[in-house]
């Protein structure tokens, strides 16, 4: 069956009412919000169940392990995606990653749990958690209009923001009637999730990647502006995580911890609040230029956040920051939707996320040296100059970057 792409008042005008007006995309975005819930679950239900197992050491190993299989993992599944049908990648990796979380979930109720167990849940975790959010930022430029991708990415953001804030709280109210139920819970919102998605008709093939299906190979990274988008986002990325250090060194120079979870959580809800306010209209400029002055106004807010005399002003500086995180997080995806190559298009937008897990290995660990030696101004600095030397990349690359301004021609979403 074929649905019709919907044209004249229902598609224009960048807003979320006219995007959520395309037959299909409600489903597709709450299916989206239910298989993501294990990004916000699964990494504080690990700390929980190694201190729980084994103390500080054990958390760290098996956050490590689960990160690392994610790491490595990630660009496959989305290698698979340009490859199958997304219904069977999204459906396997959904069934595996069930599999792993109920063997997690497990460990809460064996007294003493043999300590490979865990790990091997944890491994499990990570390499076969669904690549919904690949799925979803592959599939919209087909049947979404070009005037509202950008509110489409923006509306993606905007949820993964959210599954940050609501995992937590899942993981604080459930963990406290019985530790094995927010794995447990993860692991259903995952399947429903998937089922939900495929369910929307809009998931079907993303493309097929030329030469084959040969996993082991460079993919979209041979091509240039693959690469520059990825080097941009390896700088920007990462400057998100450090302010986050920042902050603590700034609630532990004040002795009063608690403020790390205020601010953080203050500045969740400004991205929220940015990404809602971004998607509702349409703004001057090529995505490469609006991602550009983005990341400038973060390094911009980052160097406030060095000058402030004291707790509140600083937070107050990460607040504003925090403004144009979803926003931000938008544009990349829709660059890289833009500069993919024919068949590569998921497995580029993996891509994004594992430079981000790589760029905050490698600096997160200095801006902690930078806090303790210089104190928060250090690594709020440190932010200001990775957010900064991306928006310069981003803004000398614009060109190359912006999407054809040639309309595409509107075909029948084959369902």
């Amino acid at each position: 069956m074929s649905v019709p792409v919907p044209r004249g008042r229902a598609a224009t005008g960048a807003s979320y009412r006219a995007l959520f007006a395309v037959p299909g995309t409600t489903r597709l975005y709450l299916g989206y919000l239910l298989a993501r819930m294990p990004v916000g679950v699964v990494g504080l239900s690990l700390l929980l169940l190694g201190q729980e197992t084994g103390g500080t050491a054990r958390s760290g190993l098996l956050v490590g392990a689960f990160s690392a299989a994610l790491m490595v993992a990630t660009p496959l599944l989305g290698r698979a995606l340009d490859a199958f049908a997304a219904g069977r990648v999204l459906g396997l990796s959904a069934a595996v990653h069930c599999g792993a979380l109920g063997l997690l979930a497990s460990c809460w109720s064996v007294p003493a749990p043999p300590p490979a167990l865990p790990v091997a849940g944890a491994v499990l975790a990570g390499a076969s958690l669904p690549p919904a959010g690949p799925a979803l930022r592959a599939t919209l430029p087909a049947f979404v209009p070009d005037e509202l991708l950008t509110t489409a990415f923006t509306g993606e953001a905007v949820i993964l923001e959210a599954v940050y804030v609501i995992g937590p709280l899942l993981v604080g109210g459930l963990g406290t009637v019985a530790g094995w139920l927010p794995p447990a819970a993860a692991g259903v919102a995952a399947a429903a999730g998937v089922a939900v998605m495929l369910a929307s008709g809009r998931l079907a093939t993303t493309g097929r990647a030329p030469g084959g299906r040969a996993l082991w190979t460079l993919g979209p990274l041979t091509d240039g502006r693959v690469r520059r988008l990825l080097l941009g986002a390896l700088l920007f990325l990462p400057a998100l995580a450090v302010v986050e250090v920042a902050v603590a060194a700034v609630a532990d120079e004040q002795g009063r911890p608690g403020l790390l979870g205020v601010i953080m959580a203050g500045a969740a809800a400004a991205s929220l609040a940015g990404g809602l306010l971004s998607g509702t209209r349409r703004w001057p400029g090529s995505p490469p230029f609006q991602a550009a002055a983005l990341a400038g106004w973060f390094a911009a807010a980052a160097a406030l956040g060095a000058l402030a005399p004291g707790p509140w002003p600083a937070g107050a500086a990460v607040l504003l920051g925090s403004l144009v995180v979803a926003p931000a997080l938008a544009l990349l995806g829709r660059i890289a939707g833009a500069v993919a190559p024919r068949g590569r298009a998921a497995e580029t937008h993996t891509w994004l996320s594992t430079v981000n897990n790589c760029g905050q290995a490698a600096t997160l660990p200095l801006a902690g040296i930078l806090a303790e030696r210089t104190g928060p101004p250090g690594a709020f600095l440190l932010a200001a100059a990775l957010a900064g030397s991306a928006g310069a990349l981003l803004a000398n690359g614009r060109h190359r970057l912006a999407p054809p301004p040639a309309p595409r021609p509107r075909e029948a979403v084959r369902t």
